[in-house]
């Protein structure tokens, strides 16, 4: 979709999800995790504000992992918004199987490349994973079907 950035697409999907889940934490990302919770009467013109004014650097799509698993934080699902720079840090895939086996939880993880480029994370031998590339309106119940394991 023309003039749709990534960032723009990463606060509307927070923003849907933060609106129909029950339990989320937004977390911002770069080579850092950064708090990035979404007000209830917050609207995507002010979240894609507050982003454009965070400092990002490499992206290192394994830190929300290893995040929870320092923090031991319980989590069934963690779901990555990208440019599709994904170059700093360790595996997403590594971190994830390191969490399922310290934390004892089968979580699924979904990295979503918000640019059709040539982008793979997901191990294809793991049904728990999933790489979405692109973006286009059935994306969003794509996710939540893969997450709540309709898929």
């Amino acid at each position: 979709m023309t003039g749709i950035t990534p960032r723009i697409g990463a606060a509307a999907m927070a923003l849907i999800t933060s609106r129909t889940e029950p339990n989320v934490v937004s977390m911002a990302f770069a080579t850092e995790f950064q708090p990035f919770a979404i007000g209830a009467r917050e609207n995507l013109g002010s979240i894609v504000q507050r982003m454009v004014k965070m400092q990002f650097g490499g992206t290192d799509c394994a830190l929300p992992m290893t995040w929870a698993m320092k923090n031991r934080v319980e989590a069934d699902a963690f779901v990555i918004y990208t440019d599709s720079e994904t170059w700093a840090g360790g595996h997403p895939v590594e971190a994830l199987r390191k969490y399922r086996s310290k934390m004892g939880i089968p979580a699924k993880l979904v990295v979503v490349g918000m640019t059709a480029t040539e982008f793979t994370i997901a191990d294809p031998d793991d049904a728990g994973m999933l790489d979405v590339v692109g973006f286009d309106t059935s994306a969003p119940g794509v996710i939540s079907q893969f997450v709540r394991g309709a898929v």
